[in-house]
């Protein structure tokens, strides 16, 4: 009877913190899970959009990213990219993973979800990556031309750093940069300038259907990392995630800007400090979205910097911040 009693009292309380729990979860995912763009249209958008080399590097110190306007991609440009070899073999729909049995090893989720020797790497569920080592001499000189594109930027990037402007170790002070500008831009052994060179090439694409990836960062120390999308990055299409500030934990920037969703046109030069935590989201469009990757960093501090925890730290900091700022920007909108 005792027993009967207390089970009646206990019952009613456990549902009551089960419905709260699951109320706080619904919750937590519909603020993870809110997709607020940040446009290369609006001149207004935390100063992302510039017209200028000089505005955009202004732009990555401040919010750790930069929508480059005078260096977008011609129609023709983009056409030649989508006609290269490597072009011609990519994926447009989901795709069973291959896992052979004597081929599975142990590593971060997705890193082994195709061998080794697959042109196309998945870095999460729908998400296909062509890298440098597996792009042909045709589509290698295709992409260096459109790289002599931006090297101005990469280059007054690291400039930055001699200059007081930032630092090699993520934010620490007195590191100065040994990097100068070279007086060729070739990119012989991927070396860009002095200490410096290209650390990824790749030609990337999310798949109708596909997933969103986790938060991370491509680098633990200051770097730069270029988008340039193929088709226009939406919303809908998975383009890029990013939390504004995330480079150097710019809390205020962190509170109003929050995470913005890159809503940019095809060709676009969408430029980040690898700092900032960001993810590509999953694609509910019916068509893909192919797009390219160009990563910079110093040879000193090459990606990732971390090791699998310091990834899971990242991916955990990135969703905490993401849901309680948007929890805040839903309370301002409602007070407004």
């Amino acid at each position: 009877m005792a027993a009967h009693q207390s089970a009646s009292r206990i019952l009613p309380k456990l549902a009551v913190a089960a419905t709260a729990t699951g109320g706080t979860i619904l919750t937590c995912h519909h603020f993870e899970n809110q997709r607020r763009i940040l446009e290369a249209k609006s001149s207004d958008d935390y100063g992302c959009k510039s017209s200028t080399v000089t505005g955009a590097l202004s732009s990555l110190q401040t919010s750790g990213v930069a929508i480059v306007d005078n260096l977008r991609l011609t129609p023709t440009t983009i056409n030649e990219v989508m006609n290269m070899p490597a072009a011609n073999t990519i994926p447009t729909q989901l795709k069973p993973p291959k896992r052979p049995q004597q081929q599975r090893r142990r590593g971060p989720p997705g890193a082994n979800m195709v061998p080794q020797d697959e042109p196309w790497r998945l870095s999460a569920y729908g998400r296909y990556h062509r890298l440098e080592n597996h792009l042909g001499e045709e589509d290698i000189r295709v992409l260096e031309q459109i790289e002599q594109r931006i090297l101005p930027l990469v280059q007054g990037f690291f400039e930055q750093e001699g200059k007081g402007q930032g630092s090699v170790g993520g934010g620490d002070e007195g590191l100065e940069s040994t990097a100068t500008r070279t007086t060729s831009t070739t990119t012989t052994n991927n070396t860009i300038m002095d200490g410096i060179y290209r650390s990824e090439l790749q030609l990337m694409t999310a798949v109708p259907g596909s997933g969103n990836q986790s938060w991370h960062k491509d680098n633990r120390a200051r770097g730069l990392s270029i988008i340039v999308p193929l088709v226009d990055f939406t919303p809908d299409n998975g383009g890029t995630q990013l939390l504004l500030g995330s480079h150097d934990t710019n809390w205020p920037l962190f509170a109003n800007g929050g995470a913005r969703v890159i809503h940019a046109p095809a060709g676009s030069i969408v430029a980040y400090d690898s700092r900032t935590i960001h993810r590509g989201l999953g694609n509910e469009t019916n068509e893909g979205r192919p797009a390219l990757i160009f990563c910079y960093d110093r040879v000193e501090s090459p990606p990732p910097g971390c090791g699998t925890l310091g990834s899971v730290g990242t991916s955990y900091q990135g969703r905490l911040i993401d849901i309680l700022t948007g929890a805040r920007n839903a309370v301002s909108s409602e007070n407004t």
